[in-house]
């Protein structure tokens, strides 16, 4: 087996490790999950067709219920246990690495795909979100895969299908790939106007799978006035409204202000250079993901980078390339070792385990008593622990999220009051549930 083989394998392993790692204790369960979880957990125990899945931030868009459906059946196969998402969430990262590997070497060369590879497997950003199990898990690897479709279809065509598949299915992932969609639009455009061919089968085929797997969203739209497809055209009216008209200070405030500006260097390099006039497809997804980044009107988010990132890898990948093997060998075990001891130190107490730990002490001291579930902070972000007790512990007969999703199960909320108030707060890392008469 040749040496870059060995090596490849090396960077996967060490990748894979950095994912796998300590699930139980690094698993994130906030109010995010918790919705997503208590939507499912409906589907276990009453399945039942849905429209809709979650709402896109809070644009007021939904997006459909694909991913409700996958949650259900995870949440199935668990018996309800939230950590078979951490287990799922690090798979679903470390295949989107692999295919990340596998298409830069595709369509540019070994060593950008090392790079890139390395830069995405060893990033501590990149690896905390690949953690997490929401909607935008998916994000990344669809939109490589998109990319993928877009640069093959350049020369067949028929890869548009599957282009329409993915964005297809975008609509049950996340809003932030909705910016394909012009993209797609563009390319079949110049294609045929360059090709002077109309591919009637691509066209049919690429209509029907884009219709039957948005069909849910169509029927809510048909139901509602067509609210969710007006959406876009609203957020479109608010451009120059929000703190994301121009704002290029507010970057700063997402990532550190040197690792900005060295972004912006790089990026300026590529758009420049003749690597930019080579890969014109990879221009425009940065284009147009540059555009939503100063244009979106609202706050930036640092998971909003999640789509992004795979192709900034990949510029940063052209851009080092062309040094010479010890100096770049040097650049990257610095940032690899850096990189790697920065993510084993990370800080266990707020992850799944200690949580559940928490919750099994808290409800042993409850006995048998009805509660009231509280937190000593705003729920939207100090939640997900009406499921945790619910798995866990004990049910609580009422909640402070029951004002968020007591909706989704009005028959677990008790109409008498509970014998007992438990407020769970956090001061330094650890969990403390304060337990009073619900007077």
């Amino acid at each position: 087996m040749k040496r870059s083989y060995w090596l490849v394998l090396f960077i996967f392993a060490i990748a894979a490790f950095l994912r796998f790692w300590k699930v139980p204790q690094l698993f994130f369960f906030g109010i995010d999950e918790e919705y997503q979880t208590l939507l499912a957990w409906e589907q276990v125990k009453h399945f039942h067709k849905i429209w809709i899945g979650l709402s896109a931030a809070n644009t007021g868009y939904y997006i459909g219920p694909g991913l409700v459906y996958l949650h259900a059946l995870l949440l199935k196969l668990s018996g309800g246990d939230p950590l078979i998402f951490g287990y799922f969430a690090s798979l679903v990262g470390f295949a989107t690495l692999i295919i990340l590997y596998f298409v830069v070497r595709k369509l540019f060369d070994q060593r950008t795909a090392l790079i890139a590879t390395i830069l995405s497997g060893f990033s501590p950003f990149v690896v905390y979100y690949d953690r997490r199990f929401w909607n935008s898990t998916f994000v990344p690897i669809t939109a490589i895969l998109l990319f993928y479709s877009l640069v093959r279809a350049k020369k067949n065509s028929r890869w548009f299908i599957f282009s329409t598949f993915l964005i297809a299915v975008a609509f049950h992932i996340h809003a932030s790939l909705f910016i394909f969609i012009p993209i797609i639009i563009l390319m079949m455009y110049r294609y045929i106007i360059i090709t002077k061919r109309f591919d009637k089968l691509t066209i049919a085929a690429s209509v029907i799978i884009y219709l039957i797997i948005t069909s849910p969203l169509l029927v809510y739209d048909l139901v509602h006035n067509f609210d969710n497809l007006k959406t876009p055209f609203r957020m479109l009216s608010q451009i120059g409204k929000g703190s994301g008209h121009f704002s290029i200070l507010q970057h700063l405030t997402v990532f550190p202000a040197w690792i900005t500006i060295a972004a912006i260097i790089v990026l300026v390099w590529f758009f420049l250079s003749e690597e930019g006039k080579k890969h014109t497809v990879l221009k425009t997804v940065v284009g147009f993901y540059l555009f939503l980044f100063l244009f979106y009107p609202g706050p930036m988010l640092d998971y909003y980078y999640l789509g992004f990132f795979p192709f900034f890898a990949i510029i940063v990948g052209l851009f080092f390339r062309r040094l010479n093997n010890v100096l770049l060998g040097l650049i990257i075990f610095s940032y690899a070792i850096a990189s790697f001891f920065m993510i084993i130190r990370w800080p266990e107490n707020g992850g799944l385990a200690a949580k559940k730990q928490f919750i099994e002490t808290t409800s042993r001291q409850i006995g048998n008593n009805s509660f009231y579930l509280s937190t000593n902070q705003n729920y939207l972000y100090f939640g997900g622990w009406r499921y945790l007790f619910k798995i866990y512990g004990k049910t609580p007969a009422q909640s402070q999220a029951d004002q968020l999703f007591g909706w989704i199960y009005p028959e677990e909320i008790s109409k008498k009051k509970p014998k007992l108030k438990v407020i769970i707060s956090e001061n330094g890392g650890q969990y403390r549930a304060t337990i009073i008469n619900n007077d």
